[in-house]
């Protein structure tokens, strides 16, 4: 049985404590923490080299920030299709409007002025694009797609929109969104970081488009 793998780059110790390490709900799963405040660099390359790490062995990497709380089991990951790539919160077009979906709480780093963000959905359903907050991928598929791997020139913006399109756009992969319950402690905020991001992927994907998560919040 495929083993399950999470991963969460943090700056902030305690909320990584809290949300990882005391959180009962992980105590059966892998969870390592990457402590950032030295080296300070993008997610894209320490994700990156957790896969290459790990690239041999037959698991789940559940990559997640630092401010996401799981409040249940992961267990049903266990069932998953490995061939797709998965998150807890994606976009996808619905006409001329993007519907967000896998309902959550998202709140700022206090835990305050929570409101609920996504459709609420019980089983998995197919996005055009993940939110960076959590990418969930099957080694097999990486063994499989050598080339499917984080963007280094993104740092901490886009590069799970980024991700998706790579495996839809260039290895005709599935992205979807699976059922879980948690709490993002960030409402997050555009900056011209994110910008910079867009103009980049805008130029290496010249023909394609998709929605993000920021163009989701913008209709709420």
């Amino acid at each position: 049985m495929s083993a399950i793998k999470l991963f969460s780059v943090f700056i902030n110790p305690t909320m990584y404590r809290s949300f990882f390490e005391l959180n009962s709900y992980l105590w059966p799963y892998e969870c390592t923490g990457i402590d950032n405040r030295v080296d300070n660099l993008g997610l894209p390359a320490l994700y990156n080299r957790v896969i290459e790490e790990h690239l041999n062995e037959d698991c789940w990497l559940f990559f997640v920030h630092e401010d996401f709380e799981i409040k249940q089991s992961l267990h049903s990951l266990l069932n998953l299709d490995p061939s797709q790539v998965y998150g807890t919160f994606g976009v996808r077009m619905q006409g001329h409007y993007p519907v967000g979906y896998g309902e959550h709480t998202c709140s700022h780093k206090d835990g305050s002025e929570a409101m609920q963000v996504g459709l609420p959905i019980t089983e998995v359903v197919q996005v055009n694009s993940l939110d960076c907050q959590s990418v969930l991928v099957h080694t097999s598929l990486l063994r499989q797609f050598p080339a499917l791997r984080f963007d280094e020139q993104l740092t901490f913006d886009l590069y799970a929109e980024d991700f998706c399109m790579q495996a839809q756009f260039h290895f005709a992969l599935s992205v979807g969104v699976f059922p879980l319950a948690f709490q993002h402690f960030s409402k997050g905020k555009v900056t011209e970081r994110y910008h910079r991001g867009l103009a980049y992927l805008a130029n290496k994907f010249l023909n394609e488009a998709i929605p993000g998560g920021c163009s989701y919040r913008d209709w709420e």
